[in-house]
């Protein structure tokens, strides 16, 4: 929060909002210290000071600016008259995912480390519902503006409030991700963090349009984005936008797999109807065959059959236990 509130500050920042910035880093600068002396008593002496820093992601802070992000040498220049060596807001925080897991094992830390990883995957897993919940109220906005047909998109309300759900989403995403970082340091399975807590791409935070545009183009090779499908997302749901979301998914979800369904009986047919038309084709000529009367037509007849018999072989071969026959 602190990190936002700077990089919210004006080039040309005020004495009282440079007052407010520095209020905030010395009550923050209060709490991290004091929560070092707790973590000091509770590790019995092992040094825990200059924790490793957890920086926000640059791709998600594009909204929470009133100007682009600056680089931390111009936010030192606006808030020159801070005395301390170190920010509050650069501040290291100790945790047991600050220490490596060889050396955590031999400082009697596993059991913490431990702990600290169940924390996290709690953590990850309520961010990921915010985020949910939020990506579905922007959805909202969207629907709202975009089905009325007399209104302004420029400085209005709706604008605003979407950009509020931006700023949201790109909260949570960022707190996913430094506790993402920490299970990763705290030596989670790499099976979990690969199948369950993914990295979240931008590209994922689009607006989705299962409600918004029932009758849109090309929604029937759409994939949800995987945060929307893992943790029981639609059992945690109490709002009634992600019920509607849910359910029309999981409606789209049964009609795509009947349709794959039908596919797969009609590419069964398929094959028992080559294999029938290849033993046609067979039958045909070897009935040529028998009426022929000049010897090259019999041999060119007798060819054919053999042909078209080997095709019905290779096909019954290729296709065992796939085709449906119908007699």
């Amino acid at each position: 929060a602190l990190r936002v509130a700077i990089r919210q500050l004006p080039k040309d920042a005020s004495a009282v909002q440079k007052a407010a910035v520095q209020v905030k880093r010395q009550k923050l600068a209060a709490r991290i210290s004091k929560f070092h002396e707790i973590a000091d008593a509770m590790t019995e002496g092992i040094e825990v000071h200059g924790g490793t820093e957890h920086m926000d992601d640059i791709r998600f802070c594009t909204t929470d600016v009133v100007e682009e992000v600056r680089e931390a040498a111009d936010i030192e220049d606006v808030l020159e008259e801070i005395d301390e060596e170190v920010p509050a807001e650069a501040m290291g925080i100790w945790m047991p995912s600050s220490v490596l897991r060889n050396e955590a094992l031999a400082l009697g830390l596993h059991t913490l480390q431990a702990e600290e990883l169940e924390l996290r995957k709690g953590q990850a897993n309520d961010c990921l519902e915010k985020l949910r919940q939020a990506l579905g109220h922007k959805a909202i906005i969207y629907r709202q503006h975009f089905r009325s047909a007399d209104s302004t998109w420029t400085g209005t309300r709706s604008k605003q409030e979407a950009l509020r759900c931006r700023i949201k989403i790109e909260k949570c995403v960022r707190r996913y991700q430094r506790a993402r970082g920490s299970m990763q340091r705290l030596g989670a399975d790499e099976d979990t963090l690969r199948t369950i807590y993914q990295d979240i791409q931008p590209h994922q935070l689009s607006v989705d349009k299962e409600v918004t545009e029932e009758n849109r183009y090309g929604q029937g090779s759409d994939r949800l984005a995987w945060f929307w499908l893992v943790n029981n997302g639609h059992d945690s749901q109490e709002d009634v936008w992600m019920d509607e979301f849910y359910r029309v998914n999981w409606l789209k979800a049964k009609a795509r797999w009947q349709r794959w369904e039908e596919e797969l009986r009609l590419v069964q047919h398929e094959m028992g109807w080559t294999v029938s038309w290849f033993k046609y084709r067979m039958e045909e000529w070897d009935q040529r065959y028998r009426q022929a009367t000049k010897p090259g037509h019999q041999a060119y007849a007798h060819r054919q059959v053999l042909l078209w018999g080997r095709f019905a072989l290779d096909a019954e071969n290729s296709f065992k236990d796939k085709m449906i026959v119908v007699t």
